[in-house]
């Protein structure tokens, strides 16, 4: 009960965090676009589409843990956990569609230099860099769940990019040469890509159900054959259901035995698969047929699947 009291009161403060970035990124934004125009700067206007892309980033994120502490239901029986997931992936192909476009706008504005006003360019960057490395700093511990992992690589990449836009603006206002503000551009846009890459690889791992990353089947396999009365394991699908919660089922080989001895190697396969690969939910069948004379792992039958008889 207190731990579950612990785990509510910190996902409340996580969910402030959120609201309290949200508000901070909005006001951000809209100072990027208004002094960037006013300065010709596409660093600065490029950064403020960079922390647009934050807005529906942190909105749905906040959504996501929302839902993410809904229990499960009738409908929705292993609950709302892949919310979050859900949403790294679309914020991730958002990040896609933004740095493509900067990367147009890069080349637009080094066929068409313009002078750049390094001043204000300077003095937002330093703003941007204290709210985005504010938000960055908050998250730092919550880059286990994978919807908030998202927001983090976000607002560091805001953060990093304004670092950049500052010393832009030094340079351009010592040595006059303004292609270093489109050049800034590209390099903001390239950021963008590799972080997207990661998050799209790792939610999209999740959500086609794939092996979690990190994990080795065959060795998951070899520490249900370790426990004593184990005499063959195959079937075995392991999947994630969001960020921290990965599941298992698997068909094991006994001898035949009471129900009693059956319910103490489910116990110990169990604490195996918790302790070792933090594998909470499991789904084991037992069966009391003569084992195959070697070890096997056998995949999953690509037919349709049909009730054991």
């Amino acid at each position: 009960m207190h731990s579950h009291h612990e785990h509510h009161h910190h996902g409340q403060a996580v969910t402030w965090l959120v609201i309290v970035a949200l508000i901070g990124t909005l006001a951000l934004v809209a100072t990027e676009f208004v002094v960037g125009s006013l300065a010709h700067s596409l660093a600065l206007v490029s950064d403020g589409w960079h922390n647009l892309t934050d807005v529906p980033s942190l909105a749905l994120s906040w959504v996501a843990l929302y839902f993410e502490r809904r229990p499960p239901d009738d409908r929705k029986t292993y609950g709302y956990q892949r919310a979050g997931v859900l949403v790294a992936f679309v914020n991730a192909l958002l990040l896609v569609a933004v740095s493509l476009y900067l990367c147009y706008e890069g080349y637009q504005r080094i066929v068409r230099p313009e002078p750049v006003a390094s001043g204000p360019m300077l003095v937002v960057g330093a703003i941007a860099l204290v709210v985005n490395g504010g938000i960055s700093w908050g998250l730092v511990g919550q880059r286990s769940d994978l919807n908030l992992r998202a927001v983090f690589i976000h607002n560091l990449g805001d953060a990093l990019s304004n670092v950049a836009i500052i010393a832009g603006a030094w340079l351009i206002r010592f040595t006059g040469r303004t292609i270093l503000d489109p050049a800034l551009g590209f390099l903001i846009a390239g950021s963008i890509l590799w972080s997207a890459a990661g998050v799209i690889s790792d939610s999209a791992n999740i959500l086609l159900e794939s092996l979690p990353k990190g994990m080795s089947l065959e060795k998951v396999a070899n520490a249900v054959l370790r426990v004593e009365g184990v005499r063959d394991v195959h079937d075995v699908h392991i999947w994630s259901l969001g960020s921290n919660s990965h599941a298992l089922s698997c068909h094991v080989h006994i001898l035949d035995m009471p129900t009693s001895e059956s319910e103490r190697i489910a116990h110990q396969v169990c604490e195996a698969l918790a302790h070792e690969f933090g594998i909470y939910h499991t789904t084991i069948q037992f069966e009391h047929t003569h084992p195959p004379g070697e070890f096997h792992i056998y995949m999953p039958d690509p037919s349709p699947p049909q009730c054991d008889k």
